[in-house]
């Protein structure tokens, strides 16, 4: 089947610039050529092409080839349009109409966490939040879930001052346990009489940056009901990570 449309050039382009990766930062013309199966004139044509537009250089005393640093500027444009509130808001409108629940999306901001998005439930009884809100890191899901990917030795600054030993090491494990689940759970630790089930965000480094939640009076989160809210939550956040340019 004939792909309609196809530019020879431009997939011979994209081909030569493919042939870069971690392990083969610089190459030479010969073993390009060899790598996409062309000629070594046509490959020599299409590179100074390239170079000419600055997405690829030429070190001038070894003659190889490597990434030129236009690819630098276009990956900024490409990560700063992956703006996770308005990737995020489409899903937590979907999750508010299946779980009836207030849907937060948080980041870490020094020691709180601070809410950057949110979408409320129709509910007469509801979690009323207001985007900016901030609460401590250690003691809720959002916050225990972000912090779960972060080493011990980092985590132990986002703590209080007067806090115990003691309760360090049962957060720390807590931590560790959020982490081999994938989604943290907040029982009326960050406000009295509300449940926060939470799953993490990924960004394009595989870094947590964000954490997406739903949060719910007591009476109303049941077994049966924090079961289904992570079950939901878990994959609309995968969904947000890739959205934003996680690869898994």
């Amino acid at each position: 089947m004939k792909n309609l449309g196809r530019v020879q050039s431009i997939d011979r382009s994209v081909a030569i610039i493919e042939c870069f990766s971690k392990s083969k930062r610089e190459l030479k013309l010969s073993e390009i050529a060899n790598m996409v199966d062309l000629n070594k004139s046509t490959v020599h044509g299409i590179l100074n092409t390239l170079k000419y537009h600055g997405f690829i250089s030429q070190d001038e005393s070894t003659q190889k080839y490597r990434l030129g640093t236009r690819f630098i500027e276009y990956g900024d444009m490409v990560v700063n349009s992956m703006d996770v509130r308005n990737v995020s808001y489409p899903l937590i409108d979907s999750i508010c109409d299946k779980i009836e629940e207030t849907v937060h999306i948080a980041m870490l901001d020094e020691s709180e966490i601070v809410y950057i998005e949110k979408k409320e439930c129709n509910r007469s009884i509801k979690t009323s939040t207001k985007i900016g809100v901030r609460y401590p890191v250690h003691a809720t899901a959002d916050g225990k879930v972000i912090l779960s990917y972060l080493s011990e030795n980092v985590v132990d600054k986002y703590f209080p001052l007067d806090m115990s030993e003691s309760d360090k090491h049962r957060i720390i494990k807590k931590l560790t346990m959020i982490k081999e689940q994938g989604f943290g759970i907040d029982y009326e630790e960050a406000m009295k009489g509300i449940i926060c089930v939470a799953a993490p965000i990924f960004d394009y480094r595989g870094l947590v940056r964000y954490s997406l939640s739903v949060t719910a009076p007591t009476v109303r989160m049941t077994d049966e009901k924090i079961e289904e809210s992570v079950i939901i939550v878990k994959e609309a956040a995968n969904n947000i990570s890739y959205s934003i340019g996680y690869k898994g």
